[in-house]
């Protein structure tokens, strides 16, 4: 599997100074033997699309299968933290935030704009290479185990994701950066500026420009909701409708 990211990492790199491979896994079943493979529909990629804006404001992400594998890794517009392939530099540029306790819902839509502003494109992978077993009724979650803890921490997470997406207000006030350490440091650092926050190299409204989404007015375009593909014809399940329809069959 390393050898087949390396090659199509590589294939991006073609098209972009900065490319990262990125999608969702595909599911397997609980207790799958060793030797399970896919068949069907379950081998073919899938595409990362916008999914719906949640009860807090927050637009979900979900993959949505293809009829087939892509002749090579497609630009994408949304980040998943089932798997990203790219340099280790991007560890060094967009650190994971560590003021974003308990975040759940969030987090992947704000590194996805974390990671646009700070110059980094997302590629589809031409073909599956991860797999993810979605059923999380057999363990214990944390937002179920500490729910009162959770409350708590994951609305101040909430906060801040808003005022850095545009979708809510701004801080009462500047707290200082604290010290956090960053990939790669050897010694102490002082921040004088928020490094977990957005770049500079291109800006939130070029984000929501190229993707087709509006964080403000909670607007999904046609074009998020194919994640980018030309045409619902490349999926497995055409959608018509749009952002209500989508929404409604998210939230059913």
């Amino acid at each position: 599997w390393d050898q087949r990211c390396r090659e199509q990492l590589l294939a991006c790199a073609a098209r972009s100074r900065k490319p990262v491979l990125c999608s969702y896994g595909r599911g397997y079943p609980l207790g799958a033997p060793l030797d399970w493979e896919a068949r069907g529909d379950a081998a073919v990629s899938c595409l990362n699309c916008a999914g719906f804006f949640d009860d807090n404001n927050i637009l979900n992400i979900r993959y949505r299968t293809l009829l087939r594998d892509w002749p090579e890794p497609r630009l994408s517009f949304f980040w998943s933290a089932h798997f990203h392939f790219s340099s280790s530099q991007l560890l060094r540029e967009v650190p994971y935030d560590p003021q974003l306790l308990m975040l759940f819902y969030g987090e992947e839509i704000l590194m996805t704009v974390r990671l646009f502003t700070h110059g980094w494109d997302l590629f589809s992978p031409a073909s599956g290479i991860v797999y993810h077993l979605w059923d999380r009724d057999y363990r214990r979650v944390y937002m179920l185990d500490m729910r009162e803890l959770y409350s708590e921490l994951a609305q101040r997470s909430r906060r801040r994701l808003h005022a850095m997406l545009g979708s809510g207000p701004a801080p009462f006030f500047d707290e200082v950066p604290e010290a956090w350490p960053l990939p790669g440091d050897t010694a102490t650092r002082n921040h004088y500026c928020d490094p977990f926050g957005l770049g500079s190299e291109r800006s939130l409204a070029d984000y929501e420009g190229a993707a087709d989404v509006c964080f403000r007015d909670r607007r999904i375009g046609d074009f998020a909701l194919r994640g980018g593909a030309p045409s619902e014809e490349l999926f497995v399940g055409r959608e018509e409708g749009g952002q209500a329809a989508v929404e409604a069959k998210c939230r059913g």
